[in-house]
């Protein structure tokens, strides 16, 4: 459910949880993308930083400066009720992956889960396009929604999280795809690895000019199988930094 005004949720002396609904939809994320809009544009004194997420958004203040109470009135007077948004800039990002061997050592469970092949999971989960529906966990780590799919690909998580996970490793965890911009434990199904980071902390590529951060909420993202060769070719030329991401600026409407 959506609500129809936003919940105000203490976390602690220097946050605030704004909470649109208490389901992860792409409605819901829509709202989240409107409210942190109107809450930006608004520029309220001592609001630092806004963390949206699928469902809600975290602000970050001064409390030093600011009273929660008088923060969530300013908010309240700014947004009434959650603003309707029908549309929103979208990149579209083309991320290559090497899906298979190595590199995917759950793809084959989740084929089975799902009561595909592993040919058919790679074919499904490379079609469909991805909604970054939020960044977070791990630094620069998105969350990813099918849209529109053939079929919803769906799998369990790890009964006990694995100690490594391979930066750049691409894996599903219930219907949503995560990808690992560094090396950390994990608990859902790797299913391939991209050769690209989506998290540069020397910002050395020409993606990372503003930010060390590659996806924001928001984004598409289209995954493109590649062979070994051309995952070997796509990471000589990270590491040569020459590799020029494909990043088309478009309006997605809901």
């Amino acid at each position: 459910m959506i609500y129809k005004s936003p919940r105000y949720l203490f976390s602690g002396d220097q946050y605030l949880t704004v909470e649109i609904g208490d389901e992860m939809t792409l409605e819901a994320n829509f709202k989240v993308i409107a409210f942190d809009r109107a809450i930006k544009q608004a520029g309220i004194e001592s609001v630092i930083e806004t963390f949206p997420g699928w469902r809600s958004m975290l602000v970050h203040y001064n409390s030093l400066k600011i009273s929660t109470k008088i923060l969530i009135e300013k908010i309240k007077s700014v947004v009434e009720e959650i603003p309707e948004v029908r549309e929103t800039p979208s990149r579209l990002i083309e991320l290559p992956v090497k899906y298979g061997g190595k590199y995917a050592p759950d793809l084959d469970f989740i084929a089975e889960e799902n009561k595909l092949s592993s040919e058919e999971v790679i074919r499904i989960h490379s079609e469909t396009i991805h909604w970054v529906g939020m960044v977070g966990f791990t630094p620069g780590s998105p969350q990813l929604m099918q849209l529109d799919p053939p079929v919803l690909l769906s799998v369990r998580k790890y009964l006990s999280p694995r100690l490594y996970t391979p930066k750049g490793t691409i894996a599903l965890g219930g219907s949503i795809t995560a990808i690992y911009p560094v090396v950390s434990p994990g608990g859902y199904q790797m299913m391939g690895l991209t050769p690209v980071p989506i998290y540069d902390r020397y910002q050395s590529l020409d993606a990372f000019d503003s930010t060390p951060v590659l996806l924001r909420i928001g984004d598409r993202i289209k995954f493109v199988p590649v062979s070994d060769d051309e995952f070997d070719d796509i990471r000589q030329q990270v590491c040569e930094y020459s590799y020029q991401y494909k990043i088309r600026e478009e309006t997605f409407t809901i």
